[in-house]
């Protein structure tokens, strides 16, 4: 995060967000030398599994790549002690600890393989033998807990592994750098786990739940976001760095699972299951079609929303996480108008374009009405942060 003198020194309003992703141009230098090493280290990565002349898929050649990614996340980390932990580096953080975050949860999932395969002896025969006893049931809760009483504790609790080989390293990363990115990543993966222990505990009520079940992820992620800048309405600290990446990541999740609540409701039907592919969104989308005038309706109405909150907590990421849903929404509705597809992506573009500019320019204007009946002190003070006299 920048500091209060480089906030002073800059030309942002009181009421600007400055970047959680970027400090100066530095930064920007800096990446493209980190980017560069790991494109070097990744093709060397290669060159040593060719040279080593292993078959591929056998075990010692599966151990020889998990050793290669796991030296890349060490070195990852280290390179992090330098860059984020001493130089507060912003971005060159985030793709660091992406690259972290990803090579250790590989080798902790192939680790976990390896236990199970080595050391309690599964096979595919297992597998097998789970899928035989339901056979010939139709899709339910019966069926569902037949195949998962068939297997053994260590597989039934994969789900659980999952969730914490994405969550450890990325909690691990934050406490040692404090870089926000990895705290928004943090609190993916705690909604994740969640849900894989939920997954382990009732299959059933989480897969036909699982519509519901997103929008209460997506929701987590946005209470949390909310009360993070509730603890920083003055977004100068990593308390609101780590708050954007939370509402950058609730965005996505919650648009998509109100767009599924509107194919599907809030349970998964047996008509849901048998036909998968009519759960695609985009596909649907992409359709003339009643259904997709329908979703690009909701999908825009939803956008609305975020406008709604973005302006009353003054946080713009959850626009931002919405701008593409939001021009293919437009473009389906102006799509039915029956234009040429060149005219359709000219409306789109320009519609899309103009709401996002006299958003921007009428932020603060706006948000004096929107907050004029909200107290200014006290718990929804810092929830709803005032706009300062300042402020254009």
């Amino acid at each position: 995060m920048t500091d209060t003198s480089e906030v002073r020194a800059s030309s942002a309003r009181p009421s600007d967000e400055m970047l959680p992703f970027l400090n100066n141009f530095h930064d920007i230098f800096t990446t493209i030398g980190v980017l560069i090493l790991l494109a070097g280290l990744g093709a060397g990565a290669g060159q040593v599994m060719v040279g080593l002349g292993l078959d591929e898929g056998e075990q010692a050649w599966q151990n020889a790549l998990m050793a290669l990614i796991g030296g890349i996340g060490i070195f990852a980390w280290l390179l992090s002690a330098l860059l984020v932990g001493k130089q507060r580096r912003i971005l060159p953080g985030i793709v660091l600890s992406a690259v972290f975050g990803v090579a250790t949860m590989v080798v902790l999932v192939w680790g976990y393989a390896q236990f199970l395969i080595h050391g309690v002896g599964i096979s595919e025969g297992n597998f097998e033998l789970a899928g035989e006893g339901a056979e010939n049931m139709e899709f339910g809760r019966d069926a569902v807990m037949m195949v998962v009483s068939q297997l053994p504790a260590s597989i039934r609790v994969m789900p659980i592994v999952l969730g914490l080989a994405f969550l450890l390293p990325v909690t691990a990363y934050y406490v040692s750098y404090r870089l926000p990115f990895a705290g928004g990543l943090m609190g993916v993966g705690v909604v994740l786990t969640a849900v894989m222990t939920l997954l382990a505990i009732d299959p059933y009520t989480v897969i036909v739940w699982a519509p519901t079940l997103n929008v209460a992820a997506g929701g987590a992620l946005l209470l949390g976001g909310i009360l993070f800048d509730a603890r920083d309405p003055g977004r100068e600290t990593r308390l609101a760095g780590t708050a954007f990446w939370l509402h950058f990541f609730a965005a996505p999740i919650l648009l998509g699972a109100v767009l599924n609540l509107t194919q599907t409701g809030w349970t998964f039907q047996d008509s849901d299951f048998a036909n998968p592919e009519s759960l695609n969104l985009f596909a649907a989308m992409a359709t003339d079609s009643a259904e997709s005038m329908r979703l690009a309706i909701t999908a825009l109405t939803v956008i609305g929303l975020f406008a709604l909150v973005s302006l009353l907590i003054n946080r713009r990421a959850l626009i931002v996480s919405g701008l593409v849903t939001a021009g293919v929404s437009i473009g389906v509705i102006v799509n039915a108008s029956d234009l040429g597809a060149g005219a359709v992506v000219a409306v789109t573009l320009l519609v899309l374009g103009a709401v996002v500019v006299l958003l921007g320019a009428a932020w603060n204007p706006v948000r004096r009405i929107l907050l004029a009946p909200i107290p200014q002190a006290g718990p929804l003070g810092r929830i709803f942060p005032p706009v300062s006299a300042a402020e254009g």
